[in-house]
């Protein structure tokens, strides 16, 4: 005869132990985005973050970076009672956390805009350059998955604050993220190795086959930052143009004038753009 035996789940899997050194949570400085099921780099290096900030989607790792404000919001426990029964939880509320950046950028936040309906995956990098995701069962740390981001703050200043820039994370199950959260500890600055990308466009100078580089939000010029590398690599990183050249803020060049995607620009030693589609 069968017999059948229950084992309570709750209890099977619950202690109430510290570690010999409790992980001490610091400041987040940094939170990295990734298209969701898309890890981050298997080596943990400043080289391999580096290079995943400029690798082809979905594959791109995106960074939102120095933040220096955290409100958190949600994340309670939401009770009921039947009749005059005790108070039972019954599940936690919805987790939507603000985060302030150091610095106003309405570039920033308009790709924020533009992505409103995208499911990323989080990770969020403290000032001890810990890095906070969940425990997959894979033996990588995989991203906290979100249903979505969106921007805030001040768009102007006013008498008594300043333009700011604020980005909520809206976790996609709170209470999963809890009981399979996960740490990587690194041993290099996490945050310095970030590098999000910039659009920009090579646009048409006063002269013949003159150009300046330009980002696509504002219109910054920053042909100064970019020319004389553009220009040594040129037969890399432009590859439709020739005879190309920089001097006195101007590049020159005949042909097809248009960069290379982020990966070859980063492997040519140019970070932090990408050209406008």
């Amino acid at each position: 005869m069968a017999t059948d035996f229950r084992k309570c789940p709750g209890l099977a899997i619950f202690n109430t132990g510290n570690s010999v050194c409790v992980l001490d949570p610091g400041k987040i400085k940094a939170i990295i985005l990734t298209i969701h099921g898309h890890k981050l780099p298997e080596t943990y290096s400043a080289e391999e973050f580096e290079k995943a900030c400029h690798a082809d989607r979905p594959d791109r790792i995106f960074p939102l970076k120095t933040i220096v404000e955290y409100a958190p919001s949600g994340g309670e426990a939401q009770t009921s009672a039947l009749g005059y029964g005790p108070t039972k939880v019954t599940s936690y509320s919805a987790k939507n956390d603000v985060w302030t950046l150091s610095d106003y950028d309405f570039s920033l936040k308009a790709n924020l805009m533009a992505a409103k309906n995208v499911a990323f995956d989080a990770y969020f990098v403290d000032e001890n350059n810990i890095i906070y995701g969940m425990n997959d069962g894979t033996g990588e740390l995989a991203g906290i998955p979100l249903s979505g981001v969106y921007p805030g703050g001040q768009d102007w200043d006013s008498s008594g604050t300043e333009a700011n820039l604020t980005v909520a994370t809206m976790f996609k199950d709170y209470e999963k993220y809890i009981k399979n959260a996960n740490i990587k500890a690194c041993d290099f600055d996490v945050v310095e190795a970030l590098k999000g990308l910039v659009y920009v466009e090579m646009v048409k100078a006063d002269g013949e086959n003159k150009y300046k580089l330009r980002e696509h939000y504002g219109n910054l010029d920053v042909t100064e930052y970019y020319g004389s590398l553009i220009a040594d690599k040129a037969a890399t990183v432009l590859p439709g143009a020739t005879g190309v050249s920089y001097e006195d803020g101007i590049i020159t060049a005949t042909g097809t004038v248009k960069l290379v995607k982020p990966s070859i620009l980063q492997a040519n030693g140019i970070t932090g753009i990408e050209a406008w589609p």
